[in-house]
């Protein structure tokens, strides 16, 4: 009989993230609301200012350029590559361990939103005097959470070492901010806290999303989650999530469908007609 053995997984290991979109880096220091740094991404990361960088996306501010802005992206994306990823997914108690969840039962939340946790982050560097590195990408999404769009990449060790004593490892880091989210929990006008260039203003109260079956999606997401659109799920949302389980399978192929999506789908999809189509060559060959 083998003996069993414990190993750390780290996070080299998370499956590929899916991209909605370009995303980009709002941890840039620019107001008085942001600590001093020599490192242009270490910051105490003010959720008001990252906001304005929010609503200022695509180059509107008039005090960076659109040259200056793409560069501070890819700046950004290279230094953050070594960053530790946080994901709402990770504290979503309505998931499993298979499903995304990193933190203990006990110690998730319903409903986590990636703003949540910038805001988690930010409590917990000036708590505890942590000057915290960070990356906040809202357009990245866990691809076992699409619908809950929103990454955050935190520096939590550097050559192997903590970067910060106050912060063991990135499991401490899930600890103390599942912490934070168990004492601010979501509610309905949290999604409003994050208002993205782009959108239209929200007025009224965002009716919950449909939900597919097969599907686990949360009551309660961003504004810019593909999940809403007019109350429900559109026919553009369908046809992105079938294109993306199809680059999923490499370009070999549908890989397998979530239960209830084929018959949501009808063969009517890209995926779908593919598989059609196999099925009547095969009658033909049996006919001849």
């Amino acid at each position: 009989m083998a003996n069993p053995r414990i190993e750390e997984v780290d996070d080299v290991s998370d499956p590929e993230e899916v991209d909605l979109e370009e995303a980009f880096d709002f941890a840039r220091p620019g107001q008085n609301t942001l600590a001093p740094a020599s490192d242009p991404f270490q910051s105490r990361l003010d959720p008001d200012f990252m906001q304005q960088m929010l609503a200022n996306q695509g180059g509107a501010n008039p005090q960076v350029s659109e040259k200056e802005r793409l560069q501070r992206e890819r700046q950004a994306t290279e230094s953050a590559k070594q960053y530790q990823c946080l994901y709402p997914v990770y504290f979503d108690a309505s998931r499993s361990r298979e499903e995304g969840r990193r933190v203990k039962m006990e110690d998730a939340v319903d409903c986590p939103l990636a703003r949540e946790i910038v805001e988690a982050l930010q409590y917990i560097g000036d708590s505890q005097n942590i000057p915290f590195r960070v990356v906040f990408e809202p357009h990245k999404s866990h691809p076992k959470d699409w619908a809950n769009p929103g990454r955050i990449r935190v520096l939590v060790k550097k050559d192997g070492k903590a970067v910060d004593r106050n912060v063991k490892n990135k499991h401490h880091l899930y600890k103390l901010v599942a912490d934070y989210l168990k004492a601010h929990p979501t509610n309905e006008n949290s999604p409003m806290k994050m208002q993205m260039r782009g959108l239209p203003p929200q007025k009224e109260k965002i009716p919950p999303p449909a939900v597919p079956r097969g599907f686990k999606i949360s009551s309660i997401l961003p504004l810019h989650s593909p999940a809403l659109s007019g109350g429900g799920i559109s026919d553009n949302m369908m046809q992105d999530m079938m294109k993306e389980l199809q680059s999923a399978g490499g370009g070999q192929g549908m890989p397998s469908l979530p239960a209830g999506l084929s018959s949501m789908m009808g063969g009517g999809g890209g995926g779908g007609g593919a598989g059609g189509g196999g099925a009547v060559q095969k009658k033909d060959k049996k006919k001849r």
